[in-house]
């Protein structure tokens, strides 16, 4: 239950950061800081097959996609 809590979160709080890049650096820098701490806290609370199937999922997405930024 806190972990899908924390996941919606990050995913409000990057999504903001998304938003605010361009205008605003500083409130963008806070809010992707919230997100992925928030995403850290609902991966350490989430049972281990979980972990493991996230870890893979986000090993195929670094492998298959380019990173741009």
């Amino acid at each position: 239950m806190f972990s899908g809590f924390f996941m919606a979160v990050a995913v409000i709080c990057i999504a903001l950061a998304i938003k605010l890049r361009k205008t605003e650096e500083v409130h963008a820098i806070a809010a992707t800081c919230a997100g992925l701490l928030s995403t850290l806290c609902s991966y350490v609370l989430a049972p281990p097959s979980a972990q493991l199937l996230l870890g893979l999922i986000t090993l195929g997405v670094v492998r298959l996609l380019p990173l741009r930024f």
